[in-house]
């Protein structure tokens, strides 16, 4: 490197430019462009796609903060094997495809508790966060009584807005929503308000037939799953609860065999013994 170089002047227009990677590491690039003799045009190459690589592990580490999902679920350490109405390529497809989230359609994961619906639909937002798209898991009833509470404080319209900044948006057990008018109303005008916008996931227990019991009326019912369904893939996951099979294996052969399930490395399932007393 040439003696004359000014490196703290370098430092400072990197800062300047606002980037940061390169600020961190060109002195290493370029000790070893002296030593090989690269020509500047690859010194120049290896520092911009370093700085690039470095954005976007940062805007994943961002966007993976914002998102909230389930910690463990991964499409890697789901069982398939599980659930065989559910394909591997199927998955893979909807991870894959951009043209579903651009046209604003929706996947609907239905079947009763322990089929692993909150597993797939967190595993499949990491798959699409890990693409860029901007993905936010939450249970329907916590993110309804927020934006209840956003309506009684007159800021309904900014909180969804704040919403229709994540591509995907995931609810997770939308049956367990309180059958009140005002919860209910806020949860249909979030679905009216994204529909053929912006993509959402939405797990339930219920099928379409009963989700009377989630909304006031059956005409705010019908226009619900109406705008729902249209333009969206429907994963009906009726299989048995894993909770309640490894119960029964655990019964059967002892609480030492490990139990398979359709979340076979699911982070925080309690172990035989977790909530007994000290001794």
């Amino acid at each position: 490197m040439n003696e004359n170089f000014d490196a703290a002047r370098l430092t400072l227009l990197l800062s300047e430019l606002r980037l940061p990677a390169t600020k961190q590491i060109w002195a290493t690039f370029a000790e070893q462009s002296d030593k090989e003799g690269w020509p500047a045009a690859r010194l120049l190459t290896v520092i911009a796609e370093n700085e690039l690589a470095e954005r976007d592990r940062r805007r994943i580490e961002r966007h993976l903060a914002e998102a909230k999902l389930l910690p463990g679920k991964t499409l890697d350490n789901f069982d398939f094997n599980s659930v065989p109405m559910i394909s591997k390529a199927q998955v893979a497809a909807l991870c894959a495809g951009d043209e579903w989230l651009r046209n604003g359609a929706n996947l609907l994961l239905l079947g009763p508790p322990g089929g692993g619906k909150s597993h797939l639909s967190s595993a499949i937002g990491l798959a699409l966060l890990e693409k860029g798209w901007r993905v936010l898991f939450a249970r329907t009833s916590d993110l309804v009584q927020r934006l209840q509470l956003a309506r009684r404080e007159l800021a309904l319209e900014a909180a969804l807005n704040r919403l229709d900044h994540f591509d995907v948006l995931i609810l997770d057990d939308l049956a367990y929503v309180t059958k009140d008018q005002a919860e209910t109303s806020a949860l249909f005008e979030l679905i009216s308000t994204r529909y053929e916008r912006r993509s959402m996931i939405i797990t339930a227990n219920q099928p379409f037939g009963e989700w009377g019991k989630v909304f006031q009326d059956p005409a705010m019912t019908l226009a619900a799953v109406d705008r729902l369904v249209h333009h969206s893939t429907i994963f009906e996951m009726n299989v048995e609860s894993y909770r309640r099979r490894t119960a029964i294996e655990r019964k059967q052969v002892g609480a030492g065999r490990p139990a398979t399930f359709a979340t076979p490395k699911n982070v925080g399932v309690p172990r035989p013994g977790d909530n007994k007393p000290p001794a």
